[in-house]
C-alpha cells in the first residue's frame, strides 16, 4: 500500500511535470523523474497525466510495438497506445528542426483518419466494422525521440509513460480506403538522402495495419475511451528503423497508398 501511495503522489505528479517539461523544452532528462511505474496500468495513468500537463491538442493515437522489430527493440510482446498531438503534426515535405542532442529516428508507417466514431460498447469490434469507419489512408513517418536517459533500452513502462517516445508525426496525402485484403500486401521502400535503406510490408504490423486499428478500437473501448471522427491513427513500424543525422531527408513510398517525406 505504501508503494502504491508513493507512486500516486510522486510518480504521477512530479514525473508528469518533468516529462512534459522535457518534451516542451526539447531537452532530454538526465535521470528518471522518480520511481518506475510498477506496471503498464500505472504507465498509462502517467501517460495521461503527461498529456494533461502538456496542454496540447490531441489529434489521434499511435500504436507501438506492432512489428517483430519494434517488439525486439522495446522488449514487449504486444502493442501499446499513446497520444498524438496537433502541435507535433507535420505535412509531407516539412523541415522539422530539433535540438542537436535529440535522437532522429524515423519509422515508415501506414496511418488512418477516421470518418465515424467507434464508441465504447460491450462487444468487441471486428475488422470490417472498424474499416467501415475509416475516411482515408495515408503514408506516414513517425519521428521518434526518447526523452529518458537510456533511450530505446528503457523499461517498457517508461516508454509508454513517455508517450511511446513519439516526437512528431509526418502525414502524406490521403487516399480512399483499400480493400481489407490489400493492406497486408502494401510494399514499403524507404530512402535516406535518396538512397534505398530499408523495405517492408504491411503484414509486418500484426499481420496488417487494419488489425492494428481494430486492436486500438477495442483497447480504447475497454478503457472507457473511443476513436472519434477525424482521429488520426498510426499503426507502427513497417521496416527497419531509419537512424538519421541533422540535415538528412527521409522518404517512404507505400504501394497503393502514396509517398511521404521529411527533412530533419
Amino acid at each position: 500500500m505504501r508503494l502504491a501511495y508513493t507512486f500516486r503522489m510522486i510518480q504521477i505528479v512530479d514525473a508528469a511535470q518533468a516529462l512534459a517539461r522535457a518534451r516542451k523544452s526539447d531537452q532530454k532528462l538526465p535521470q528518471w523523474p522518480g520511481p518506475k511505474p510498477p506496471d503498464l496500468e500505472a504507465a498509462y495513468r502517467l501517460q495521461q497525466a503527461v498529456t494533461r500537463e502538456l496542454g496540447w491538442t490531441q489529434c489521434g493515437w499511435k500504436v507501438g510495438c506492432t512489428s517483430t522489430k519494434a517488439q525486439e527493440l522495446l522488449r514487449l510482446n504486444g502493442p501499446f497506445s499513446a497520444p498524438l498531438f496537433a502541435e507535433r503534426l507535420f505535412q509531407s515535405g516539412a523541415h522539422v528542426v530539433r535540438a542537436e542532442s535529440n535522437s532522429r529516428l524515423v519509422e515508415p508507417e501506414i496511418a488512418f483518419v477516421m470518418r465515424d466514431a467507434l464508441p465504447e460498447r460491450s462487444s468487441p469490434y471486428n475488422t470490417a466494422e472498424v474499416l467501415a469507419a475509416v475516411a482515408t489512408v495515408h503514408p506516414a513517418l513517425e519521428l521518434v525521440n526518447p526523452r529518458l536517459p537510456h533511450g530505446l533500452a528503457e523499461p517498457i513502462e517508461w516508454t509508454v509513460a513517455d508517450g511511446g517516445i513519439n516526437d512528431g508525426f509526418v502525414l502524406g496525402p490521403g487516399v480512399s480506403p483499400l480493400c481489407s485484403a490489400d493492406y497486408a500486401a502494401v510494399q514499403v521502400n524507404a530512402r535516406q538522402n535518396d538512397v534505398l535503406v530499408t523495405t517492408g510490408l504491411g503484414s509486418n504490423v500484426l499481420g496488417g495495419p487494419e488489425r492494428v486499428l481494430t486492436w486500438l478500437a477495442n483497447h480504447l473501448a475497454a478503457s472507457g475511451r473511443a476513436l472519434g471522427p477525424g482521429d488520426l491513427v498510426t499503426t507502427g513500424l513497417l521496416t527497419e528503423l531509419v537512424i538519421c543525422r541533422p540535415g538528412d531527408e527521409v522518404s517512404a513510398e507505400l504501394s497503393g497508398v502514396g509517398t511521404v517525406s521529411v527533412r530533419l
